[in-house]
């Protein structure tokens, strides 16, 4: 399948002429004569490169590019125009376009330029693609600042043994985070092990975490190994950990302060050797100050402490994930790569996310 490029100029002769001679290349070329109608021909067609003029009437080509670069994040640009200057052609870089051609336009020019232009392109997919099938099933998507940090910081707690504390509202993405954790650790080839202790209730918590054996208590028919004992040399993380008993944090912490532990119902003690990341959306000090929540068990996991940002204050994220998932969505349905719309798209960054 030939590489696709969309040509944007308001001057119909060299629209004509520079689609001609990219087709002559082999390329599939897409005119056109604006910036509207170039956003309007992505929004449904994705091009591999964009070549945009800078001055045409209404949405120059800044603007265009501003846009393109605000929509399509990753999309490839190369800027050129007739009426050049230093000052243009820094301020294009800067805004995201990959490189600044000069008219007139020479064949050799231009081809050479865009070869490179669409080199890049791949290399930089591809390299993105591979590092989507390192990280695995956690998808860290997103290129904001407060990303950017995030990721800085699981890159510093992965390789160590310290326990990490994760904070943040529901739906931030706090077990994608441990899961990324455990893998930039040591302990990547072991067992990660989540447990969620918000859906256990307290009568069973107890045999969940630290296993059971034979006829400890009704209904336990044979022994259980515990989350504990399965996180054996791996991660064991606990989510909403705010949400655990008073009597049940004192067990943990028992464990945490030991590495070792006995079954429910059991005598003898076992031996493990587990790095735990907790993770709560609930104000631990001010749980502290209320009571619900034990100082020492605090301390004990807030070795590293990291907070996840929703999403409302990453909003520049926003595009790329939508992307995202709209790529996930029709590769898992075999279905036809579409683009979001312009205005959808701006609602969707409009929206004050909760998590």
């Amino acid at each position: 399948m030939p590489e696709s490029i969309l040509v944007v100029d308001d001057e119909p002769a060299i629209l004509d002429s520079l689609s001609k001679i990219l087709e002559d290349e082999g390329y599939h070329v897409t005119p056109a004569k604006s910036g509207a109608e170039a956003l309007r021909t992505l929004s449904t067609d994705p091009h591999d490169l964009i070549l945009l003029d800078i001055w045409m009437p209404e949405l120059d080509g800044l603007e265009t590019l501003k846009r393109v670069r605000d929509q399509w994040p990753r999309q490839q640009v190369l800027m050129m125009s007739g009426h050049g200057s230093i000052e243009t052609a820094v301020r294009s870089i800067k805004l995201g376009a990959y490189d600044y051609i000069e008219k007139p336009l020479s064949l050799e020019n231009v081809t050479l330029r865009v070869r490179h232009a669409l080199d890049q392109h791949r290399l930089e997919e591809e390299n993105l693609k591979l590092r989507t099938k390192v990280e695995g099933r956690y998808e860290l998507v997103g290129m904001s600042p407060a990303m950017q940090r995030l990721r800085a910081m699981i890159a510093t707690a992965g390789p160590t043994s310290g326990r990490v504390l994760l904070s943040g509202e529901n739906g931030t993405g706090k077990e994608l985070v441990a899961r990324a954790i455990h893998h930039e650790s040591p302990r990547r080839e072991k067992p990660f092990v989540a447990v969620n202790c918000a859906a256990i209730p307290e009568t069973l918590i107890e045999s969940e975490l630290f296993g059971h054996e034979k006829g400890s208590f009704s209904g336990a028919t044979a022994m259980k190994r515990g989350q504990f004992e399965q996180a054996d040399g791996g991660t064991l993380f606990l989510d909403e950990i705010g949400d655990m008993s008073l009597n049940t944090q004192a067990k943990v912490l028992r464990a945490l302060q030991e590495q070792q532990f006995t079954r429910v119902g059991g005598t003898k003690l076992i031996k493990v050797d587990v790095r735990v990341i907790a993770a709560s959306n609930k104000n631990l000090p001010r749980e502290i100050e209320k009571g619900q929540f034990r100082d020492d068990l605090y301390y004990r996991l807030n070795v590293l402490p990291i907070d996840v940002p929703p999403l409302r204050e990453r909003k520049e994220d926003v595009p790329l994930l939508v992307r995202h998932f709209i790529t996930q969505h029709v590769e898992e349905q075999g279905l036809k790569v579409k683009e979001i719309s312009p205005d959808a798209l701006q609602l969707l960054a409009q929206y004050d996310w909760p998590g």
